[in-house]
């Protein structure tokens, strides 16, 4: 694409009177007797006038009264390349008076011609016009439609998707052209459309923002259809032109490229400039064209922002829409675009620039009355992304938003708007109504480090427990935390289950101590059980080498205990399901995008420990000798944390499985009685490894004790759990009914399991050991509940918590310790000091670690 092409011919004339006698002015009223207006006034060469414009000085031309109404139109339309005016365009004053634009014949043909040929238009065309044609977009529909001989449908009760769909099964169009706002309603209603879609043939829309996941959606409800976007302004109508159903993914995002004899490029400022045959000839005050400002070289200089990359021009909104926030430059229109990317579809947002007695400017994101809520899933995002703090943006509840007949917000009015509200909630009388502002500076501190922690937006209402915060997450927070220079209390009272509001009342001097949340409770008790398990797989695979030195004795006790301690890695997946069902399975509809963040950020923790534990092993292979042997991998990998680093982020696979189901408790049963049908399966078909490499690996991870679908089984009833338990909100009714289907499930499988040869010793790890190890999670969760909401404070409990928090660490940490001992003993070390140097790091690593844990979770909170 040309970006620079020779200067065209001059499009600006010098300054000419208007006669009253060559206009034929009409009023913007949107219809088939407006079209006749028109077309008429085009034949007989002269200047169609749409609407009124201060300031225009034609006001003594008589006004055509247009009647309304829709319905087919078809007429002709003959290119004229003369310069002169054919059309007094009045902007829709999304940001001031509205102006008159004079357009030549010339400008009108030119854009006429490009739109033909750039979406092949032919005289079979049959468009429904969805926009208003008073507008320069639906009146250059009809103009290209006409010329390449087709016909046009105006709508008598504007844009209706029904109409458009049954109109498209008739075969009675084919053609269809809308603003995004439009079209937005037959995506979130694309069953509305169906299989009619594939009957559209062209397809045109606006200029307004639409993100690509939304372009390239509208390829797949209109899989056969010629498609274009434009980007344009009254002066310079379609400028650019973007063929979505041709646009490679990177490029949807663009608005295009100029076609033809037009040019674009971007100013140093970042302003968009345009020239081309199609610019319009001049703004008409008293009467009178003034030529466009355009350069010497027939440069247009517009009051919109873009960038150019690599020929495409992606549009960033106006430069009088760019607020100035202590030195940091944002176009309200961008901040509104990447707000949009991280909320849900059709959440109803605006963004617009509002004055501030301190910062001099700020940014005003409204919603509409009731819909608040909806934009903590992204707005804190959006807001350090752009890097801004929270206290310059304003969040505002608007019942009505104004707009121009096509849909285009107008900011500035919609600014006087947010500006008008705001200074009623700040006046004296109206202070104790001003509860839901903005964030105060203490909310701000702590809803930013909650956010940048949990990867989520986060307002003053919410509690830690609400966002779904788990253990890795809120040592996350505590570093955060202390980095801010926050005291303990903000974690103490965090982890009790208050809220954004409480903790900073708390801390400006104001608290409220609430009961524990029940969340709060959850919360602690699955942790509390979580450490427990982890302290009993860490003294599974560390009591062999304490049995070896403690002789005969110490070989009877493990005899006994080591089945029991074989809960630890299946009640561990157990628990870890359901951190899954309380954390996480919340976000699935209302922050997909923030979850998959968490699960990246997770991931990455426990694929470090992965290597690692894989580091310390190359380490004791080679200085023992050992050498990287045909089992290398199983040697370096094959560990407990290696099953997490495998299902963390496939977790997110399993939980839209489930959530596509009916009864969802149901649906997790299924999900794990079939998991461990294939774990079954797969051990009956290969009960021994006969392989090398990172077959044996794979081989470990299928049908070995940590192998995936196996603990997936226990992680899916874990689940099933925690999705059955959460329906129960009283702490009290909870813990009994964990502890009674604990103790009933336990007894169930103390019976299968001591009725089989060999007893518990012998079928610890088999199939019917499940429902005594599901029974023994739940009565330890009933006894976490219980601790939680009565003895939170005992040393007992601290521990277990702690311990929960740390337990990816202290598996880590703990996989690391045999392999270091093993290879300070090759040294010629004595086995004491081998054994004390790794132990020893490791247990002050974790009592470092527990101990600032304590210090946020459990210093003194003061009480009222």
């Amino acid at each position: 694409m040309p970006i620079d092409p020779a200067v065209p011919e001059a499009t600006a004339i010098s300054p000419v009177s208007i006669s009253q006698s060559q206009l034929v002015k009409i009023e913007k009223t949107s219809g088939t007797a407006f079209l006749n207006v028109a077309a008429r006034a085009w034949e007989d060469a002269k200047i169609l006038m749409i609407g009124e414009a201060p300031g225009a000085g034609l006001k003594e031309a008589a006004l055509v009264k247009a009647a309304p109404g829709g319905g087919w139109w078809e007429g002709p339309f003959i290119p004229d390349l003369s310069a002169k005016l054919g059309q007094i365009s009045t902007t829709s004053g999304t940001t001031g008076q509205p102006k008159a634009i004079a357009i030549s014949r010339r400008a009108i043909s030119d854009t006429v011609d490009r739109l033909i040929g750039s979406m092949e238009l032919d005289a079979s065309v049959r468009e429904y016009v969805g926009v208003p044609v008073t507008y320069s977009f639906g009146l250059g529909r009809v103009r290209a439609v006409s010329a390449a001989g087709g016909t046009v449908f105006l709508p008598d009760n504007g844009f209706r998707p029904d109409e458009i769909a049954h109109m498209l099964r008739d075969g009675e169009i084919n053609a269809l052209s809308a603003v995004p706002t439009q079209l937005r309603t037959i995506l979130a209603n694309h069953e509305i459309i169906g299989s009619a879609g594939r009957r559209l043939r062209w397809l045109e829309l606006g200029s307004q923002h639409m993100a690509a996941e939304e372009k390239r959606r509208l390829t797949e409800i209109f899989p056969e259809a010629i498609i274009l976007q434009h980007y344009g302004l009254t002066e310079a109508s379609r400028s650019s032109f973007l063929r979505i159903d041709q646009a490679a993914d990177e490029v949807l995002s663009s608005v295009g490229h100029a076609v033809g004899e037009g040019a674009i490029r971007i100013a140093q400022d970042g302003r968009i400039e345009v020239r081309g045959p199609h610019l319009a000839s001049g703004i008409v005050t008293d009467g009178t064209c003034d030529p466009l400002p355009v350069d010497e070289n027939g440069w247009l200089r517009t009051a919109d922002l873009g960038v150019m990359r690599d020929g495409w021009l992606h549009f960033r909104g106006r430069a009088d829409d760019v607020a100035n926030i202590g030195g940091v430059k944002i176009a309200a229109e961008l901040f509104e675009r990447q707000l949009m990317e991280k909320l849900p579809p059709d959440t109803p947002v605006a963004a617009c620039v509002i004055k501030d007695l301190l910062r001099g400017e700020k940014l005003a994101v409204v919603t509409m009355v009731g819909q608040k809520v909806a934009l903590s899933p992204g707005i804190f995002d959006a807001v350090a992304e752009a890097g801004l703090r929270a206290g310059d943006v304003e969040v505002v509840e608007l019942d009505a938003w104004p707009r121009t007949e096509t849909g285009k917000l107008q900011r500035q009015q919609l600014a006087d708007r947010v500006q008008a509200q705001l200074a009623m909630a700040t006046a004296p009388e109206a202070i104790a109504a001003s509860d839901d502002g903005a964030l105060t500076e203490q909310e701000a501190r702590i809803a930013m480090i909650w956010s940048d922690a949990l990867g989520l937006s986060v307002d003053r209402d919410d509690s830690f427990h609400d966002l779904g915060g788990d253990s890795l997450s809120a040592v996350s927070v505590m570093i955060r935390a202390e980095q801010a220079g926050l005291p303990p209390e903000v974690m103490q009272r965090m982890f009790a289950g208050e809220t954004v509001r409480q903790i900073a009342a708390a801390l400006d001097g104001t608290p409220s101590r609430q009961r524990m949340d029940i969340r709060a409770i959850r919360a602690d008790a699955l942790n509390a059980v979580r450490g427990l398990f982890a302290l009993l797989i860490v003294v599974s695979h560390w009591g062999p080498f304490f049995v070896e030195r403690t002789g005969a004795a110490g070989a009877a006790i493990w005899s006994v205990t080591a089945p029991l301690l074989r809960i630890g890695t299946p009640g561990f997946a157990m628990v870890y399901g359901m951190g899954l069902g309380l954390f996480f399975f919340g976000r699935l509809d209302s922050g997909r995008d923030r979850l998959r963040q968490r699960i990246r950020a997770n991931t990455r923790l426990l694929v470090i420990g992965v290597a690692l534990i894989a580091s310390a092993q190359t380490w004791r292979l080679i200085a023992t000798g050992t050498g990287f042997g045909p089992i290398w991998p199983e040697q370096l990998f094959y560990e407990v944390i290696l099953f997490y680093a495998l299902m963390v982020p496939t977790s997110l696979f399993w939980l839209r499985r489930i959530a596509a189901t009916r009864d969802r408790v149901f649906g997790s049963l299924m999900l794990a009685s079939a998991a461990y049908a294939v774990f079954l399966l797969l051990s009956f078909l290969m009960p021994v490894n006969p392989f090398t490499g990172w077959a044996s690996l794979g081989w470990h991870m299928l049908v070995a004790p940590y192998a995936y679908p196996r603990l997936l089984a226990a992680a899916a009833l874990g689940l099933a759990a925690a999705l059955w338990l959460q329906q129960f909100k009283d702490a009290t009714d909870l813990r009994a009914l964990c502890a009674k289907w604990g103790a009933a499930l336990g007894a169930l499988g103390a019976l299968l399991v001591a009725s089989l040869p060999g007893g518990w010793m012998q079928n610890a790890g088999e199939i019917v050991a499940i429902p005594a190890f599901a029974g023994a999670a739940l009565l330890l969760y009933a006894g976490g509940i219980h601790s939680a909401e009565h003895w939170r404070t005992t040393t007992f409990m601290r521990i277990a918590i702690i311990c929960g928090m740390l337990a990816f660490p202290i598996f880590i940490g703990h996989g690391m310790v045999i392999p270091i001992k093993a290879a300070l003993e090759s040294y010629g070390i004595s086995g004491l000091i081998s054994t004390v140097v790794p132990v020893g790091l490791f247990a002050a690593i974790m009592l470092w670690l527990g101990w600032r844990i304590h210090r946020m979770m459990f210093g003194r909170v003061g009480t009222n």
